[in-house]
């Protein structure tokens, strides 16, 4: 029986592709084709690069992660192969240094049907340091929106400020914002201006300050000229805050509130006339007059609860008062210690609930 042999090199007692010996039929039939290579921009300050004529944004913190990243995402970019062949591709990276050039060695599995080849390559990346789009706009300052804070009473307090700076960072980490940025803040008068990159995340700071903290938001726009038939120019948003605390009473129409909270940028508290839970609109809140103010409180034992009265005593004086049983005293016991504010002549009790708003200290 005749000997099965290479038809190019004549080669016996080998495996065989197509009768030809594998180094033959590799030769004959190349699996793949490497470019040998290529030259890559980078940014440096964000660990972006540049992909055909857009920046990809890797997400990574230093250079490792992005050799790492950049690697993954290139090099089935540098190697063709023929149909019907799986190719593993494994960059053997031994030292990680971003310099101008980069050898890369590179480990290529090669299969195909029973077959399985191992090669190895050397591809060279030229890295080219230059500012990806976004860190060039933010070297620069650039904006387009400035948001105007400013407190109804006066100037913003720390504690609104922090609650601002807290909504701002909470945008800020949203994914349709992670490439937006403030450059700069300024110091005002009564308040202070935040600059922002984009009028989509000042307007989507803006709603977040009005939900949370029933802001009022006036929009205006400053026309700087045409480009390509779009108006170029600069968002202002006045951001006005109401500065209102919890435990404060409201005088707002005819209705006497004790501030709870802000709630999707309505006023939420309790009518102090009937016990009930209210809620102000945003916009009534805005258009009416209000006045406001923090109430002087007094402790009140409840000595008994007949019919309906309830019998107590000033902790401070010792003075028996009788008080009208409201709705909301329901929960109210023979023994319990309760703080109570007098409006105009009338005492009203804070129940469990509404007296955990003010701080146990002498007023």
């Amino acid at each position: 029986m005749a000997k099965r042999f290479c038809a190019l090199c004549g080669r016996t007692d080998t495996l065989l592709v197509e009768n030809l010996c594998v180094p033959c039929y590799l030769k004959k039939h190349p699996p793949f084709s490497v470019k040998q290579e290529s030259t890559i921009r980078f940014c440096p300050q964000c660990f972006s690069y540049k992909l055909t004529k857009r920046w990809v944004q890797t997400n990574c913190t230093n250079e490792t992660e992005f050799l790492e990243q950049l690697l993954k995402d290139v090099l089935p970019r540098f190697i063709k192969h023929a149909p019907g062949i799986e190719l593993i591709i494994e960059p053997q990276i031994t030292q990680v240094e971003l310099k101008h050039k980069i050898e890369v060695p590179v480990s290529i599995t090669i299969k195909k049907e029973n077959l399985t080849l191992n090669e190895r390559v050397t591809v060279t990346i030229n890295l080219e340091p230059s500012l990806c789009g976004l860190c060039t706009r933010k070297r620069r300052g650039d904006y387009e929106s400035i948001l105007q804070f400013r407190s109804l009473r006066g100037r913003v307090s720390e504690e609104e400020r922090q609650q601002i700076y807290d909504i701002i960072e909470r945008v800020l980490q949203t994914e349709k914002h992670k490439d937006d940025y403030i450059p700069q803040i300024k110091e005002k008068k009564q308040g202070f201006d935040v600059y922002v990159s984009t009028t989509k995340l000042a307007k989507s700071i803006a709603a977040s300050v009005k939900e949370l903290m029933g802001a009022n938001l006036q929009e205006s726009f400053k026309l700087s000229g045409m480009k390509n038939g779009k108006k170029q120019g600069k968002t202002s948003i006045s951001v006005r805050l109401p500065s209102l605390s919890v435990g404060e009473i409201v005088q707002i129409s005819d209705r006497t509130i004790l501030f709870e909270k802000i709630e999707k940028g309505n006023l939420v508290g309790r009518n102090l006339e009937t016990g009930e839970r209210t809620v102000i609109q945003h916009k009534e809140l805005w258009e009416s007059e209000i006045q406001s103010w923090k109430p002087s409180t007094e402790e009140y034992l409840i000595i008994s609860i007949a019919g309906d009265f309830l019998q107590t005593m000033n902790l401070e004086n010792y003075e028996i008062l009788e008080i009208r049983k409201e709705p909301s005293h329901f929960n109210l016991r023979e023994g319990d210690t309760v703080k109570a504010i007098n409006m105009n002549g009338k005492i009203i009790i804070l129940t469990p609930e509404g007296a955990s708003l003010f701080p146990t200290q002498a007023d």
